[in-house]
């Protein structure tokens, strides 16, 4: 199981509403902060908070699409984490505590990043 924090539920709304995506699921919200820590390497885990697992619960095919045809991203994030964590992924229990690793950092970087006002565009386009 992949667990996000309190926090992080309560991102998912005002997220959704700067990326005009309200109304779509939750695991969009957390593949976006997943590729938001992917695509930043520069920053680290120091300053994120990995031990609030407060919020919910999700299996691997919520977040990942895991046993869902063309729509399983399971070996990519699997690829993935491996490539820009610079380590070899075991089980699916590791994928999954790794995933929960990103999540958590991508939410930090997101909230870290943008104040109640600031456009979500904007700041992808001075990130990336």
């Amino acid at each position: 199981m992949i667990r996000t924090s309190q926090a992080i539920e309560n991102y998912i709304s005002p997220l959704s509403k700067a990326l005009s995506l309200e109304g779509e699921p939750k695991w969009i919200y957390l593949r976006f902060m997943l590729n938001i820590s992917f695509s930043l390497q520069e920053d680290t885990f120091d300053n994120v908070d990995l031990e609030q697992t407060d919020g919910k619960e999700y299996r691997l095919e919520q977040i990942t699409g895991e046993g869902k045809g063309s729509d399983d991203y399971t070996k990519f994030y699997w690829d993935t984490i491996e490539i820009v964590d610079d380590i070899t992924i075991a089980s699916k229990k590791e994928l999954e505590q790794h995933l929960q690793r990103h999540i958590f950092r991508g939410h930090h970087i997101l909230s870290s990043s943008l104040k109640q006002d600031s456009n979500i565009f904007d700041f992808i386009l001075q990130e990336f």
